[in-house]
């Protein structure tokens, strides 16, 4: 009898162990080639308010306005490992040289993320630059690299813009994942034209926002299941998501920088954007926190002050 709790104790850990494991590989499957997300008509959720579907229409919306109206110069990067993913380039008529990146986030492309800033980027006399990540959008690509692969490819980006005007400025404009990209690449020998970035809802580490959602969303424990989904992001993609830290760049940051975050993200939380700005070694950056939006939603929610926001900061930055 004196064996028994020992062999309880151990079927119980030997039970854990399985089902954390399960919880894991379920979770890498999950996360790394996520199918397309809906578009028509998505439904308000723990994420999002009842007004995503409005949202989703305005955007959809925006996306016809710009075929019907504009035919952007696509151009193309080969990434390391053999894709080739496309861009889109909106070239101001005006003659501008100065252009804003724009770097979409997490299973979604630059046409739906971007839609509704391409026409106030243009009428602000900016050039448009629309990154697409690997996988998402039907692109190229197996999977995503969490911002970990895409900063690195960010370079890439960079330099078609340059093929293009090579004595025009640059800010690069980043949401969710993107916007960790940008913050993720900030550290990096990026050309001297590039002068600025606008980063919405990034976050710190991939790790980190793994272990936040596990225990926001599914109520287990974080450490563990993030552990796993590490190990195996290591095993499979050669990807450690706790290595590529966004504070850790913008310590080495002397970029100006504008960050920006919805106060009631509950995907991306909030305390997120204000540990990478208290991080921020530049010495021009600003944080603004919309004090109502969900995640990515402080454009749809605030509007005309968003872009006042984002315009003030970009008109002032290329020196204009």
């Amino acid at each position: 009898m004196k064996k028994l709790p020992k062999i309880l104790t151990a079927i119980g850990a030997v039970t854990a162990l399985a089902y954390t494991t399960g919880v894991a590989l379920l979770t890498y499957k999950t996360f790394v080639s996520p199918p397309p997300p809906e578009r028509e008509e998505p439904k308000a959720n723990r994420f999002y308010d009842d007004d995503i579907a409005e949202a989703a229409k305005e955007t959809n919306e925006a996306i016809a306005a710009l075929e019907a109206k504009y035919t952007p110069e696509e151009v193309s990067i080969h990434t390391d490992d053999g894709l080739t993913l496309p861009g889109y380039f909106y070239i101001n008529e005006n003659g501008s040289k100065n252009t804003i990146v724009c770097v979409h986030g997490y299973n979604t492309d630059s046409d739906f993320a971007f839609a509704t800033m391409v026409e106030p980027i243009l009428a602000h006399g900016y050039n448009c630059f629309l990154v697409n990540h690997r996988h998402f959008g039907g692109h190229e690509g197996k999977f995503t690299g969490f911002g970990i692969l895409e900063k690195d490819e960010l370079i890439k980006w960079i330099e078609c813009v340059n093929s293009y005007f090579p004595d025009g400025k640059i800010i690069l404009y980043g949401t969710s994942m993107g916007a960790a990209t940008i913050m993720q690449a900030s550290d990096q020998d990026l050309t001297e034209n590039v002068v600025g970035f606008i980063e919405d809802c990034g976050f710190t580490t991939c790790y980190d926002e793994f272990r936040f959602l596990t225990k926001s969303v599914l109520h287990l424990p974080a450490t563990p299941i993030a552990e796993g989904v590490n190990l195996l992001t290591k095993a499979f993609l050669d990807i450690d998501i706790k290595t590529s830290d966004s504070r850790e760049a913008l310590k080495h940051t002397n970029l100006p920088a504008l960050f920006i975050h919805g106060g009631r993200d509950n995907f991306v939380p909030t305390y997120m954007v204000e540990e990478c700005f208290e991080a921020c070694a530049s010495e021009d950056k600003q944080l603004i926190i919309y004090d109502t939006a969900r995640h990515v939603h402080s454009h749809f929610k605030y509007k005309e002050q968003y872009e006042k926001d984002i315009f003030t900061f970009a008109k002032r930055i290329f020196g204009e």
